[in-house]
């Protein structure tokens, strides 16, 4: 009888450990894949702030009709080794910004911003790193892929940019997520787009030929998260869409600038913003910034859905709590 008590002793803690184990076992794989839903009152006012940054209509040219695109300068590029930026190239550049392009402490906080909000492994793509300027609240930020190697990425900031933290911090985000639904993985690099990108029977060819979403830059990968997309949220609305879309190789862009915007205004429950009607890549890249900066959306809305569009990859859901943790933590 002892023995049998000592035996069912031994039974019991075995469950109790199992369990236990199994409790933590849980509880790491949720919290790497569930949404960060639960955030402190600072870090949900960051994250509105980030997101009422981004509001306005861009294609609105009533106020501005003269609007003139500013002169961009590049100061400095660098190589991108890691964490590390190294090996600075200079441009020539007008006499008045000599001390941005020599300001290499505030290149470098530049620099650990994206560094800081983008985990090195997901963001391996990029090889380079540019500083320019076209003055304050103009383009905050942008990627392009490298001539010698359209695989390989470069990340540009505007150093004249870095005191309006919210809107750099939602147009960072927004780039990344081009590198994240255009790179290697997501779309077949195509080298004749890359180097002819304005010649519309190439991309005509180009788009006939291609069996899933062909997005401007290359022909996307069946499983890739762009064509998922398309295929969801563009794929009615894109013969519409393509009408507009060609009015931006004429002479004349207000025809062009007031179809997007009357785009957007006849569909309102479908886009986040007016920018979005631009491309749809530019559409996924700002529902993937609503994404990581707005709370989960109750599902009603087309542009609803685009956010919850993500959720539904575990690895993006693990990469939007990265993302806030460095937004909301101290000293950020």
């Amino acid at each position: 009888m002892k023995k049998n008590s000592e035996m069912a002793v031994i039974v019991v803690l075995i469950v109790v450990f199992s369990f236990v184990l199994l409790g933590i076992m849980l509880g790491k794989y949720i919290s790497r894949t569930q949404p960060l839903e639960t955030v402190n009152v600072s870090c949900a006012n960051t994250m509105a702030e980030v997101i009422e940054s981004s509001k306005g209509d861009v294609y609105n040219m009533e106020d501005d009709p003269n609007y003139v695109e500013p002169t961009s300068y590049y100061l400095v590029k660098y190589s991108v080794d890691g964490d590390e930026i190294e090996n600075p190239v200079f441009d020539q550049i007008p006499a008045d910004l000599a001390d941005e392009q020599k300001d290499k402490a505030l290149q470098l906080e530049a620099w650990h911003i994206f560094a800081n909000l983008i985990p090195a492994k997901d963001r391996q793509m990029v090889i380079q790193y540019n500083i320019f300027t076209d003055g304050t609240e103009n383009t905050l930020a942008a990627v392009d892929q490298i001539a010698a190697d359209p695989s390989q990425w470069v990340i540009e900031v505007d150093i004249a940019d870095l005191e309006n933290k919210d809107a750099l911090l939602f147009t960072l985000i927004h780039e990344y997520a081009h590198l994240l639904t255009l790179n290697a993985s997501q779309v077949s690099v195509d080298e004749e787009i890359y180097n002819d990108p304005f010649n519309t029977s190439l991309i005509e060819s180009k788009t006939a030929t291609c069996p899933h979403y062909f997005t401007g830059t290359g022909c996307s990968l069946p499983n890739s998260y762009i064509n998922a997309f398309y295929l969801r949220f563009w794929k009615d609305i894109n013969p519409e869409w393509e009408k507009i879309d060609a009015l931006q190789y004429a002479d004349d862009l207000m025809p062009y600038y007031n179809g997007l915007y009357n785009f957007y205004l006849a569909h309102p429950d479908q886009f986040l913003d007016d920018y979005s009607t631009t491309h749809p890549a530019e559409d996924i890249a700002e529902s993937f910034t609503y994404f990581v900066f707005s709370s989960k959306p109750k599902e009603n809305s087309i542009k609803d859905k685009k956010i919850l569009f993500f959720y539904e990859y575990p690895e993006l859901v693990e990469l939007r709590q990265s993302i806030l943790e460095s937004t909301c933590a101290p000293n950020k």
